[in-house]
């Protein structure tokens, strides 16, 4: 017999027991969507009048943004903590106090062209291997020799989620040294998911049906709110009015989310209702580049606010990124790699360049408001239990240089990082001290990361 659990039991069979919910609650909506619940003080209260405030988990995520940039409207002026943004990085003024911007450290890395090697040590700290990809002027080269830093934090943290980590991209691409920067160990890069229809479907699914069952569920266009609504209400009729409105938003951000997800993108394909693989030009058309990436930070924080995963990666594109920034006001008809090969005396090229990078500037700032929008504990957001590490393979493009590469943190790592400061190091500083500093920040006592040669300790100050 098949039982309603909200309906009236039929006559001799007994009432089922109301569901419990917790800090782990979740509810079920249309296309076996799992919707773990956020933390609610209501429910967390019953557990345990004299409890302490609970420990919320910590999390990392790297965003990543190609080609170089332009230390003079880079690097920050002033003091330690009193420091005024530059032009590239204006767009975060709004999180300044939440920020620690960090230059004077080289970027480690060998063994390809200035790409390659960029890309492959950015997050490993190690060298590459010999491989099969010939680079420009260099033998050909292959993975880097060892796992990039998020995997090592994802190895700590990582086993009590659904997923060990995530990995989403931005019209990545290609499965090459040029286009990889996620490593699980040596040799074993861990590819970047660039469809969001199907990050949903992987991510926020428990069906294991085949494509075309879920583009069927997909097509009837329920909500998810309306399937989970008799679960929603007895949970809701329990909570206080701060938790009401907080699983208000979180649930509105679930059917935001699908509804985008079911509108193609302006050079789609049938992609947006069907999350199995798509064909390349359903997530690779250049003007959609801007909407993809959305989504793909809407499930990006999604993902951590439900504890799915604790680690995350963002990677915008690829090294020797052709994407051309059209949807700019005026718009830069040249792509991003080419415009990064001009001379230092085009000024045209470089204003171009900068108004680029705070593109990317804003996408951070995005991210970040998302993650300071979702309350955990008194006065805490998802955003201070949070470390985001923005990264590129390059500090100027023109050169292929990585010395003095640029970094900005942001969040505060559930206190393990202070934050609203500007660091400035001299001295040959290799960023494998940075990546240790993170590991540390995340409260994993390591000693050394990456190649042993290149780290000398965690980065003086930075803790």
């Amino acid at each position: 017999m098949t039982i309603n659990r909200f309906a009236a039991p039929p006559p001799g069979v007994a009432a089922p027991r109301a569901p419990r919910f917790s800090r782990r609650a979740v509810l079920r909506g249309a296309f076996g969507a799992s919707i773990g619940l956020p933390w609610l003080a209501s429910l967390g209260a019953r557990r345990a009048r004299a409890a302490a405030p609970p420990a919320f988990p910590t999390r990392f995520v790297v965003m990543f943004s190609p080609n170089g940039t332009l230390p003079a409207a880079w690097n920050p002026e002033g003091t330690e903590t009193s420091f005024t943004l530059p032009p590239i990085l204006q767009p975060l003024a709004e999180h300044q106090a939440d920020l620690v911007v960090v230059r004077g450290v080289d970027q480690q890395g060998g063994g390809g062209d200035g790409h390659q090697n960029g890309m492959g040590g950015m997050l490993t700290g190690q060298p590459l291997n010999a491989g099969p990809f010939a680079g420009t002027g260099s033998a050909p080269a292959g993975w880097p020799n060892g796992p990039s830093v998020d995997q090592r934090i994802a190895e700590a943290l990582g086993g009590t989620t659904k997923l060990r980590s995530l990995e989403l991209g931005v019209q990545v691409g290609a499965a090459d040294n040029w286009g990889r920067m996620i490593y699980r160990a040596a040799n074993q890069p861990l590819p970047p998911e660039d469809d969001p229809a199907q990050v949903y479907a992987n991510v926020f699914s428990d069906l294991h049906a085949d494509p075309a069952a879920l583009a069927a569920l997909r097509a009837r266009r329920r909500s998810i709110l309306d399937t989970v609504g008799a679960q929603y209400a007895r949970l809701s009729a329990r909570l206080g009015g701060d938790d009401r409105a907080r699983l208000d938003r979180h649930l509105t951000a679930v059917r935001e989310i699908e509804q985008r997800l079911t509108t193609p993108f302006a050079g789609a394909t049938a992609a947006c209702h069907d999350p199995a693989p798509a064909p390349d030009a359903a997530t690779s058309n250049n003007d959609d580049f801007p909407a993809i990436g959305a989504l793909q930070i809407d499930l990006l924080v999604m993902a951590l606010a439900c504890d799915l995963t604790r680690v995350a990666s963002l990677q915008w594109s690829r090294s020797v990124s052709q994407t051309r920034f059209t949807w700019l006001t005026p718009a830069i008809a040249e792509t991003h790699h080419d415009l990064s090969h001009r001379p230092d005396g085009d000024a045209v090229a470089a204003d171009k360049l900068v108004r680029i990078n705070r593109w990317y500037a804003t996408q951070l700032a995005t991210l970040m408001t998302k993650l300071k929008a979702i309350p955990e504990g008194d006065g805490s957001t998802l955003l201070d239990h949070t470390l985001i590490l923005w990264c590129n393979e390059l500090a100027i493009g023109n050169v292929h240089s990585r010395t003095d590469a640029p970094y900005v943190l942001g969040g505060r790592a559930g206190g393990g990082l202070a934050t609203g400061r500007y660091l400035s190091y001299a001295g040959n500083v290799p960023h494998n001290n940075l990546l240790l500093s993170i590991i540390n920040a995340m409260g994993i006592a390591d000693h050394s990361f990456g190649k042993p040669d290149w780290c000398t300790g965690p980065l003086s100050g930075l803790a």
